[in-house]
């Protein structure tokens, strides 16, 4: 009864906020503007200063992560958990970005221009843990945090291997874990639609990680087995197995279930990004019909979280594309969702 009401005083406030974001139109008119001016003017009511460049994703994270907060401060508790859990794909980023710096240590850019400190977040000592001398002292300065013990082995292993495409894998395992476990914790009225949010993004997850191997990574198919995630709603263990092998984008485009196989169907022969992002609205276009979905209140708060990450990576790709010179049709072939919205 409380996740009732609460979803019937979310419902209304949260499409407010929506109408608020910057989509449809107001993404259009972002992408349109040509000039990286002109959209630093149009992110300044969002609290984002681009007047320092390299600063600006970070502010457009920590912008998303700062409203998602104050839902998930209205929510029930399980609601809140949900949403909690979704955030902490932030966390497991901080640790992607701590593990380069500190194994592969050549790189062009302060690492503290791209950990996100943000409220609800654990900080990184970046000064403590850019001066660890080994893995030990290393794994001394991370943040507290419920997974830090399984951190141990992993860095460990790292250490050995040096196979940080194994490593990422083993954090995105933690956190589809936890979001998964924290979608099927989520009151009745939303446990279904949550575990069919998170297990689609599972899936796609795990298509564009078997997508790249196919153009870029050429691993084996024993390599590939061990970086994909478990959890998927329509790629369970067997059906990923036959996707392994694929030789070719044709070839695994034409091997997928028919939900998957018709959405990168028309890009088999372009850039990847296209086929990738083809999947990608395919989650998108699954939120956005929840969120509006007037008869289940409901559906839209946990809907919500999804639409406003992908609001958060299109407004970062066209500040980006802009920045590099891209035409407005080419930053629009980036963009996730404008299609139905």
């Amino acid at each position: 009864m409380l996740a009732n009401l609460n979803a019937d005083f979310l419902f209304p406030k949260l499409h407010g906020m929506w109408a608020r974001s910057m989509v449809g139109e107001s993404l259009q008119r972002l992408i349109q503007s040509g000039r990286e001016d002109a959209v630093a003017r149009a992110l300044t009511p969002l609290g984002i200063d681009a007047s320092r460049r390299e600063e600006v994703q970070k502010q457009i994270v920590c912008a998303h992560i700062a409203e998602l907060s104050s839902v998930q401060r209205l929510a029930d508790p399980r609601t809140a958990r949900f949403y909690s859990a979704f955030l902490e794909r932030h966390f497991f980023e901080n640790l992607k970005t701590v593990l380069h710096y500190h194994y592969f240590p050549e790189h062009g850019v302060s690492i503290q221009f791209l950990l996100i400190d943000a409220p609800g977040l654990p900080h990184f000592d970046a000064e403590a843990l850019l001066a660890a001398r080994n893995t030990h002292q290393l794994f001394t300065h991370l943040p507290p945090h419920p997974c830090r013990e399984a951190l141990l082995p992993l860095l460990v292993e790292l250490e050995d291997t040096r196979d940080i495409l194994a490593a990422e894998s083993r954090l995105d395992r933690m956190f589809y874990a936890e979001l998964l476990g924290a979608a099927g914790r989520l009151p009745l009225s939303t446990r279904q639609i949550g575990r069919e949010l998170v297990r689609t993004e599972v899936d796609i997850t795990n298509l564009v990680m078997i997508l790249r191997n196919v153009v870029m990574y050429r691993l084996a198919a024993d390599t590939l087995r061990g970086l994909c995630l478990d959890g998927g709603l329509h790629l369970s263990p067997k059906a990923l197995e036959k996707l392994y092998g694929a030789k070719g984008v044709p070839a695994l485009v034409a091997s997928l279930p028919r939900v998957y196989r018709r959405l990168p169907e028309p890009f088999v022969e372009g850039e990847l990004y296209l086929s990738e992002n083809a999947l990608w609205n395919h989650l998108h276009r699954l939120a956005y019909g929840l969120f509006t979905d007037y008869n289940r209140p409901a559906a839209s708060v946990v809907a919500f979280a999804y639409l406003k990450r992908f609001e958060m990576l299109n407004i970062g790709r066209v500040f980006e594309g802009t920045h590099f010179g891209l035409g407005a049709a080419d930053i629009q072939k980036m963009m996730i969702g404008t299609g139905h919205v």
